[in-house]
């Protein structure tokens, strides 16, 4: 906690508005998109998908693979209490959904579906945009697939596998490639490494809880220095990463 709020601090000080960003690309994306402040459509079926699992007290063993949990003493939770402490709250489903959007993103690779709060949100960004979505835990990954069905979701495709299992043997290309589900420093540059060979020159990397450690954080600051990388935003809550050649190197940091 100490450690997050050293670094909310920091980054409020380093956060600007508009004027002071000379990218214009960044500059345009930080208005038309990360502030766009119109309600959408879609903004309602998100909130009524959250609202159904705020009160489901379904019962599901948890398979964790990554950092483990600061709250949780058992790997047995409710639905209601994953969503309150694990899953993207509104206002990072909504930014993912205006990624979406915003960058015409026909093909998006997640990795660590939970619920599927933020999976449904980039879901309904737009009618052509198609999903991946990889969970580790089994019951979790059902309880989704279980969701998605419900919510008639016909463009996600969901896999139950290890991020490592399903990276090492899968071959695609993604527009954008949410990475959210580890919270482990070393874990999270493989991840970023592996899923290189997935991207390309306009491809978007979103990386959560960037603060959420030290080593997170370390692994986020060595990420923004990273050779294909030529400009990061930082908007505390989520990380962004973006590998184009004709971007000068530079890292933004935004308060949203």
């Amino acid at each position: 906690m100490l450690h997050q709020l050293k670094h909310y601090i920091k980054h409020s000080l380093k956060s600007f508005h508009l004027h002071g960003i000379h990218s214009p690309f960044v500059f345009t994306l930080e208005k038309k998109c990360l502030r766009d402040k119109d309600h959408y459509e879609q903004y309602g079926e998100m909130l009524r998908f959250r609202e159904s699992l705020q009160y489901n007290h379904t019962i599901l063993n948890i398979k964790d693979y990554g950092a483990g949990s600061r709250v949780f003493k058992s790997n047995v939770r409710k639905v209601s209490d994953i969503l309150k402490h694990n899953s993207s709250d509104q206002k990072s489903a909504a930014l993912l959904m205006r990624l979406c959007s915003y960058f015409k993103v026909q093909q998006v690779l997640e990795l660590g579906t939970s619920l599927g709060i933020a999976t449904q949100a980039m879901a309904i960004s737009k009618p052509d945009v198609h999903i991946t979505t990889v969970e580790g835990s089994p019951e979790v990954q059902q309880f989704a697939v279980q969701s998605f069905n419900d919510l008639g979701l016909k463009n996600i495709i969901s896999i139950c596998s290890k991020f490592t299992d399903f990276l090492a043997d899968h071959d695609s290309s993604y527009d954008l490639i949410y990475i959210d589900g580890h919270h482990d420093g070393a874990a999270t540059l493989a991840y970023f490494e592996s899923c290189l060979r997935f991207a390309h020159n306009n491809t978007v990397f979103v990386l959560d809880d960037i603060y959420w450690s030290g080593d997170m954080t370390a692994a986020w600051d060595q990420l923004c220095h990273h050779s294909q990388v030529t400009a990061s935003v930082d908007l505390y809550d989520l990380g962004l990463l973006f590998l184009r050649k004709e971007q000068l190197q530079e890292r933004f940091y935004i308060k949203l």
